[in-house]
């Protein structure tokens, strides 16, 4: 009896069961035994406006080691600490990672940011074990570390790093065993130069890199089933895809991206469904696209058109558009509604033009 209602106290948020763990005895041991930790400004109950700045971090800590204190130590599935007024001589995180991180866990989110703009150095060293072969979604942003090759994350099938300091080849030695990956997003680490995803990787699906800097140069995939793929950046990379890789949606954001892709036609385009196109310059004209979208069905073409020269003829877009005989949908954002007209020529296709651009 007493594992079903630790069963149906597993499926409840944190917050809620903790308030439960009020009412009775049998709730308060259910409690004690409940898998899912998440600690942040919410669930703990914290106000900035009553205990102010300086008060938080004091609190938030005092919350998490009292529950940590009186929670025995039973297997942790999810551990989430998202902390905003993260400072290193109050937080006790190493300690809390000592007591929740345990073999069996399987999602681990860790956001953690402060005023210093110091980075928290994540202790991989926790996770080089039975723990890391458990995990299957790992989430963490502005953290520093250095992971080792004794990392093995066989079960690991999402991986979000946003503002981490990690150079290329530490992300290698996360993906050296990480057979299992579907997903993975990566956002302003701007230490990596170049980024590798290797052929290994071959339950990898999607693939999404927002660059915030300029260190990145070169981005290189051999994940043989790659289907969906998302770039943004400030400025060029360098794109190499393996071959017979075939997009199914493919959006890339830089200064140049249309000409890049019209001019550099890539082979891995051939089946993408779904193109979305941004650049805030271009040349003066979009090179002449010779390759066919035989399969696209959905156009998103984004100018900014603040930037752009204002003698860029948007009608160099008709081969863009010429090369998508089976199109459905354009959508044309920084375009004023006279040149989307002109680009359609009356093709019956749904097309819309950003409201804010003048007609």
């Amino acid at each position: 009896m007493q594992d079903i209602w630790c069963h149906i106290y597993s499926l409840l948020p944190m917050r809620d069961a903790a308030r439960a763990a009020c009412v009775s005895h049998a709730f308060k041991r259910s409690w004690r035994c409940y898998p899912n930790l998440a600690f942040n400004m919410i669930t703990l109950g914290i106000d900035i406006e009553s205990c102010g700045e300086d008060g938080i971090a004091r609190n938030f800590t005092n919350k998490v080691d009292h529950i940590l204190k009186n929670r025995p130590c039973i297997a942790t599935k999810t551990l989430e600490i998202v902390f905003r007024y993260y400072n290193a001589k109050v937080c006790n995180i190493d300690s809390w990672f000592q007591a929740a991180v345990t073999p069996g866990i399987e999602e681990l989110t860790i956001e953690l940011s402060s005023k210093s703009g110091r980075y928290y150095n994540f202790p991989w060293s926790l996770l080089a074990n039975e723990s890391g072969n458990s995990i299957r979604y790992l989430n963490l942003a502005r953290c520093a570390f250095s992971p080792t090759d004794e990392l093995c994350f066989k079960s690991l099938s999402r991986l979000e790093l946003s503002d981490v300091a990690i150079t290329g080849d530490q992300l290698g030695s996360i993906l050296h065993n990480s057979f299992a990956l579907q997903r993975m997003q990566l956002k302003f680490c701007n230490k990596i130069i170049c980024l590798k995803i290797p052929f290994h990787l071959q339950q990898l699906r999607y693939l999404d890199v927002f660059d915030g800097g300029s260190s990145l140069r070169v981005i290189e995939v051999e994940a043989p089933n790659l289907s969906n793929f998302q770039f943004m950046g400030h400025r060029k990379v360098h794109l190499s895809f393996g071959v017979g890789l075939q997009f199914k949606k493919f959006d890339l954001y830089f200064p140049g991206a249309i000409s890049y892709v019209c001019a550099d036609f890539l082979s891995s385009l051939r089946y993408v469904e779904d193109l979305s196109l941004g650049s805030r310059c271009e040349m003066i004209d979009t090179p002449v696209l010779h390759s066919k979208f035989l399969h696209l069905k959905h156009l998103n073409v984004d100018l900014q058109a603040m930037t752009f020269s204002p003698t860029y003829d948007y009608c160099s877009l008709i081969s863009l558009f010429d090369a998508s005989p089976f199109l459905e949908t354009l959508v044309m954002n920084g375009v004023a509604a006279k040149d989307v007209a002109r680009v359609n020529r009356g093709r019956c296709i749904t097309f819309e033009a950003d409201a804010r651009t003048p007609p």
